[in-house]
C-alpha cells in the first residue's frame, strides 16, 4: 500500500469522520472505498457502468441507439 495525503476543507473531513464514524471504520478506509467506487472496474472501460442504465421496452433498440441516445434525427 502506498502512503498519500489530502487536504479537505475542515466540513468535508467533517462529514467524512462522521460518515466513517457510523460505519465503524477508520477515515482512511472510507476515502479508499470511496476512491475505488469512482474507478472503473478492473478490465473495463470507465462507460461500462453504464452499460443497460437506458431501458426503452424496444428489443430492436440496439439497432438505432444513436436515436435512443441523442433524440429523433431532424
Amino acid at each position: 500500500m502506498i502512503r498519500t495525503q489530502i487536504s479537505l476543507e475542515k466540513q468535508e473531513y467533517a462529514l467524512v469522520r462522521k460518515e466513517a464514524k457510523a460505519l465503524g471504520i477508520s477515515i482512511a478506509e472510507f476515502v479508499r472505498r470511496a476512491v475505488r467506487e469512482q474507478l472503473p472496474p478492473a478490465g473495463q472501460c470507465p462507460w461500462m457502468k453504464f452499460a443497460g442504465l437506458v431501458e426503452t421496452g424496444d428489443p430492436r433498440s440496439s439497432h438505432s441507439i444513436d436515436e435512443i441516445v441523442y433524440g429523433q434525427k431532424d
